[in-house]
């Protein structure tokens, strides 16, 4: 069945918007695919297979819990007691991982790694155990043509709070700030776990209305069987499943090793990390606004296209870089025209990021309702689960003799894969779409 409309909650967008504004912020002082990537090379002496070990294991937490928590939700009335466990998990982990770095430090940089890395572990498998909690609530109070203006707000206003972000964290990497290695990282750290603090907290406060659920709790096989039944009876499901597997291959092989290519391989300095952060940041901000009406008023299969565009055009400008010369664009700046060219490349990843969630999460919320909204959710994230050690995989691939160009390669051939199944998609919302009551 089409889903119903919920009844908008000026109170739950606000703070929704609030939410997204700090986590965003908070994100960007230990970003995954810049900052905690140059953290672990200086850490580990320049290898890439730390970068990917580390990454793979962010997105493995992120996804596992799904898989299990299915059957729990869809018996559940109100979401929110999780979300608030979550919160409180997620809070103390960001201040232990500060604690560690400063304690452990390094002069044993094996241990750190691996406390920072299961810390991080455990960290995003209980953000993990948010994600059906939050969209769970997201869908019943934000209808779904205001979706588009919540998700592309978070964006704008976070993207803008992290330009300040950035450019701090520009400043603390830098020989300039006074700080060394790795108290520049516990600094940053802290700030992570503060914003999180409050961000996490404002979304605590929304109200949330009990929701149909089911009288009963499923076994676990029996809820693990109804998502290849919905996969199978529901063909927009399966293209997204299969938009979004691309998706994962091709941002996996490509955006962790970015900056280990820019820096190893484009003679880049390492203080141009900051202007990257800020350059995706800047680029998830302002294509937002026009992101947020093509999904309110156009649908959000066009964004899906999008991201498949962008996915192609982003590997294929890393493979250009090295061509690009190293002209010094203004004097005393430290950038020269190929790190200009990388930070346009952040920038084209900024786009090729902000389409593909804000597509694919309103596409989801638009083909599920409030009673099968878990089942979908479990089994997309459980298709996932293999595709978390994707970096690593690339990482790999790079290996010890750097072979970037075949990574960059496979990331291209999967952003044409995202792309086909991106034009297959039907848009939900101009269909009726029956889902059969026995799933």
């Amino acid at each position: 069945m089409a889903e119903e409309q919920a009844e908008l909650s000026p109170r739950n967008f606000w703070l929704g918007v609030v939410n997204g504004t700090l986590i965003w912020t908070s994100i960007a002082f230990l970003d995954p695919t810049t900052v905690l990537t140059v953290f672990a090379l200086d850490l580990m002496g320049g290898s890439v297979i730390w970068v990917g070990i580390l990454i793979s294991l962010i997105t493995m937490g992120m996804y596992w819990p799904q898989a299990i928590l299915a059957n729990v939700f869809e018996s559940q009335p109100r979401y929110m007691p999780y979300y608030r466990l979550s919160t409180v998990v997620r809070i103390i982990l960001r201040f232990t991982i500060w604690l560690a770095i400063v304690f452990v430090g390094v002069s044993q940089p094996l241990t750190l790694f691996i406390v920072v890395a299961v810390f991080l572990f455990a960290f995003a498998s209980a953000a993990g155990v948010a994600i059906t909690p939050f969209f769970g609530i997201i869908g019943d109070t934000i209808p779904v043509t205001w979706r588009g203006k919540f998700f592309g707000l978070r964006f704008v206003l976070g993207g803008l709070a992290s330009l300040g972000a950035g450019l701090y964290v520009k400043h603390v990497l830098s020989e300039a700030s006074g700080f060394t290695f790795p108290d520049n990282y516990a600094h940053l750290a802290l700030l992570t776990a503060i914003t999180g603090l409050v961000g996490w907290g404002a979304f605590c406060f929304m109200k949330e209305s009990p929701h149909t659920s089911r009288s009963r709790r499923l076994p676990l096989g029996k809820q693990l069987a109804r998502g290849p039944r919905l996969f199978r009876r529901d063909a927009n499901f399966r293209r997204l499943v299969r938009v979004r597997a691309f998706f994962e291959i091709a941002q996996a092989l490509c955006l962790p090793f970015i900056v280990p290519f820019a820096l190893q391989v484009g003679a880049v300095a390492k203080a141009l990390v900051g202007l990257f952060l800020i350059a995706r940041m800047l680029s998830v901000s302002g294509a937002s606004i026009l992101w947020s009406h093509i999904s309110d008023n156009i649908g959000n299969r066009l964004l899906l296209v999008i991201s498949g565009i962008c996915a192609i055009a982003l590997p294929a400008m890393i493979l250009l870089a090295p061509r690009i010369p190293q002209a010094v664009l203004f004097p005393g700046s430290g950038i020269d025209l190929r790190g200009g060219y990388f930070v346009l490349v952040f920038a084209v990843a900024g786009l090729l990021l902000s389409s593909q969630f804000l597509g694919q999460t309103n596409y989801l919320l638009e083909i599920s309702d409030g009673r099968t909204r878990p089942t979908y959710l479990g089994f997309y994230f459980s298709v996932l689960i293999p595709l978390a050690w994707m970096p690593l995989v690339g990482a790999l691939v790079i290996g010890p003799a750097g072979h970037y160009h075949l990574g960059f390669m496979l990331s291209l051939v999967a952003g044409i894969g995202l792309l086909i199944n991106a034009l297959k998609l039907g848009e939900p919302r101009n269909e009726e779409q029956e889902i059969p009551p026995s799933v």
